[in-house]
C-alpha cells in the first residue's frame, strides 16, 4: 500500500521531518539522516534491495543518504532527485522557539496571534491550508516530495531509474553535496547507469512581498567571496600622517564596490545583485594609541556567466583605483596640514597585489618550509576556527611577514563558493521546461514561470562545472584555505556534468520564524507536476538519443 501519495499521507510525512531539528552542524542532523534512512527502508522496495538505501559519511561525522530505484537493469537512463535536510536555526522565532518544529501547534499559535503578522502573512492564512515551522518550506517539502517520487518509482511507474540523493549542510559551506558529487560518481559505476538530469526540489521563492508566482528553474546562481587585507602603515594617534589606516583603505575599497553595477551580469531578462559588503572590520585586538594599521573587507558577488579570471581583474582593478584615490587624499590633506604646521608632505604608494603575489613573496623571503610550518601552526592551533576567519588571519601573517612592501592591498578568497550552472539552452531541458509550462497552464490554470538562475544559491551548483585551466587557477591560486581546510571536487563534477531543473513548492519567507507552505497547493499542483516532469525527461530522453 503507497504511504505517500495522498495529502494525508505526504502532510504526516512531511511533519514528521519538520520534527527533527536539524540545523546545520547540530546533531539534528545526524538523527536526519537516520530517520530518513529508516523511513526509506520501510518501503517494500528496499526490503527486497536492502543495500539500494544508504548511509554516506561526511569526514566530520555527519551523512548523507541515496536511495535507487531500478526496475530494468537494462535501462541505463537516470534521473537524480536532489534536496538538502539541514535547516538554519531557530533564534527568530523568539518566545515561540520551542514551537519551531511542530507545524500544528505553531500554526495554532500563529492564527491566535494574527494580528502581529504582516497583512501579507494575514491574507495567506484567510486564503488556505497553510503550515508554518522552520524549514517546512527549505527544503523539507522537497524532501518529502522526492520520497514521494521513489515511492512511486518503486511501483515500476517511471520509464527509468530514480536516484535520491540527501545531504546535510546545505546551508553553510555545501559540504554535504561537496562530498556527495564524488558520492554520485561511484554510484554511476556500480550501478552502470547514466544521468540525465539533475532535478532539485528547492522552493519556489516569491519575488517581492504579495508575489503569487510559481517558478521552476533551469540553472543556479554562483557566488564567490573575495576579501581585501588592507595594511597600511603603524603610526602613533599623535602623528597619523606618518602612517596609513587600514580602516580607511578597507572603507576606500567598500566604498568602490558596494552598489557597483559594473559587476551586475545580464542574462536575457535576468541580473545578479549588486556586490554588498558582508564583513569590514580592523585587526587589532585591544585597545592601543596606535592606529588600525591592518583591516579587511569582505563581499558578497554573485556570477551568471563571467569568468573567474575576469572576476580577478575586474577586482584588482577596483582596488587599485581606490588605492589611487588614497594616494591623492593622504597626499592633499598633507599639504592642507603643512600649511599650518610647516613640514614636506611626501605621496604615499600603495601597492595592490593578489594573494599568489604575496605567498611568492613571502617564499622567495622565508622559503616554502617557514610557510608551511606558519600554516600548519595556524592550523592546527585554530582547529574549530570560521573558515573566513582563519583566511583573514593567515592572510594578515603573510602580510605582516612582507610588511616591506606596505602599504598594500590583498586580493584573495574566502569558502564558500558555489559555480553558477545554467541549462536553460540543453536540448533535454528546454524541450521539458516548456511542456512543464505548458502542462502546468492547461491542467492547473497555473502560470509557471521559468527562471534562468535560481538566486537563492543551491548545491546544483556542484553537479558541472565548465571552467578551463587558466581561468580556475587565477581563482585557486588566490584562495588560501583551498585544498587543506576546504575542498571542490572540480574533477569529479567535470566529469558529471548534468544538466539540471529545479521544481519545488511554493513556499514563502524562508529563513524567517513566517517560514510557511500551502499543503493543498502542493498536492493538488507541485507533485503532479514533478511526476510530469520526471515522464518528460524520460520520454524526451529516448527521442534525443
Amino acid at each position: 500500500m503507497l504511504k505517500w501519495q495522498t495529502k494525508e499521507g505526504y502532510k504526516k510525512l512531511l511533519k514528521d521531518l519538520v520534527s527533527i531539528p536539524s540545523i546545520t552542524h547540530h546533531d539534528g542532523e545526524l538523527f536526519m539522516a537516520e530517520h530518513l534512512h529508516h523511513t526509506l527502508s520501510s518501503l517494500d522496495y528496499f526490503t527486497k534491495h536492502p543495500d539500494y538505501v544508504r548511509h554516506h559519511p561526511l569526514p566530520d561525522g555527519r551523512k548523507l543518504i541515496t536511495a535507487f530505484v531500478q526496475n530494468d537493469p537494462s535501462i541505463k537512463e537516470t534521473i537524480i532527485l536532489l534536496s538538502h535536510f539541514d535547516v538554519v536555526s531557530v533564534d527568530d522565532f523568539g518566545e515561540w522557539k520551542h514551537l519551531a518544529f511542530r507545524p500544528e501547534e505553531l500554526t495554532e499559535k500563529i492564527i491566535e496571534n494574527k494580528e502581529l503578522l504582516h497583512t501579507f502573512v494575514q491574507d495567506d492564512l484567510n486564503s488556505g491550508d497553510w503550515l508554518f515551522g522552520r524549514g517546512i518550506m527549505d527544503m523539507k517539502a522537497g524532501v518529502a516530495l522526492h520520497m514521494s517520487m521513489i515511492e512511486k518509482a518503486t511501483t515500476g511507474h517511471f520509464k527509468g531509474n530514480v536516484l535520491m540523493i540527501s545531504v546535510p549542510d546545505e546551508e553553510v559551506h555545501s559540504e554535504g553535496m561537496l562530498a556527495g558529487v564524488s558520492v554520485l560518481r561511484q554510484l554511476q559505476e556500480e550501478y552502470d547507469i547514466k544521468y540525465i538530469t539533475c532535478l532539485n526540489g528547492e522552493p519556489s521563492f516569491t519575488k517581492y512581498p504579495g508575489d503569487t508566482s510559481s517558478y521552476m528553474y533551469t540553472g543556479s546562481t554562483g557566488k564567490i567571496l573575495p576579501g581585501f587585507l588592507c595594511y597600511g602603515k603603524e603610526t602613533h594617534v599623535g602623528e597619523p600622517l606618518a602612517g596609513m589606516n587600514g580602516n580607511v583603505m578597507a572603507a576606500e575599497i567598500t566604498r568602490e564596490l558596494e552598489w557597483n553595477v559594473d559587476y551586475v551580469e545580464k542574462f536575457r531578462e535576468e541580473a545578479t545583485p549588486v556586490p554588498t559588503n558582508l564583513i569590514q572590520k580592523d585587526l587589532k585586538d585591544h585597545y592601543s594609541v596606535q592606529i588600525p594599521h591592518a583591516a579587511v573587507t569582505l563581499f558578497n558577488l554573485m556570477l551568471f556567466n563571467r569568468s573567474l579570471s575576469d572576476i580577478t581583474d575586474m577586482l584588482i582593478k577596483s582596488a587599485k583605483s581606490a588605492a589611487l584615490r588614497l594616494e591623492d587624499r593622504l597626499f592633499e590633506r598633507s599639504k592642507n596640514v603643512s600649511e599650518i604646521i610647516p613640514f614636506t608632505p611626501k605621496k604615499e604608494s600603495i601597492k595592490v597585489l593578489t594573494f599568489n603575489e604575496l605567498y611568492e613573496h613571502a617564499v622567495t623571503k622565508y622559503g616554502q618550509e617557514e610557510l608551511d610550518r606558519r600554516e600548519n601552526m595556524l592550523q592546527t592551533n585554530n582547529p574549530n576556527a570560521d573558515e573566513r576567519e582563519l583566511t583573514i588571519q593567515y592572510v594578515f601573517e603573510l602580510a605582516s611577514l612582507c610588511r616591506d612592501i606596505s602599504p598594500m592591498i590583498v586580493l584573495f578568497y574566502t569558502p564558500p563558493f558555489y559555480p553558477a550552472v545554467c541549462s536553460s539552452d540543453h536540448p533535454l531541458i528546454k524541450a521539458t521546461s516548456d511542456m512543464v509550462v505548458s502542462h502546468a497552464k492547461h491542467t492547473f490554470n497555473s502560470e509557471l514561470v521559468n527562471v534562468h538562475y535560481f538566486s537563492g544559491l543551491s548545491d546544483l551548483s556542484y553537479i558541472g562545472f565548465h571552467g578551463d585551466s587558466r581561468d580556475l587557477s587565477s581563482f585557486t591560486s588566490n584562495f588560501p584555505l583551498l585544498g587543506s581546510r576546504y575542498h571542490i571536487p572540480f574533477d569529479d563534477m567535470r566529469e558529471l556534468d548534468i544538466p539540471v531543473i529545479n521544481i519545488g513548492p511554493l513556499g514563502k519567507d524562508a529563513h524567517q520564524w513566517t517560514e510557511r507552505l500551502e499543503i493543498n497547493k502542493v498536492m493538488d499542483e507541485t507533485h503532479p507536476l514533478i511526476i510530469f516532469a520526471m515522464e518528460t525527461l524520460f520520454d524526451q530522453a529516448k527521442n534525443q538519443i
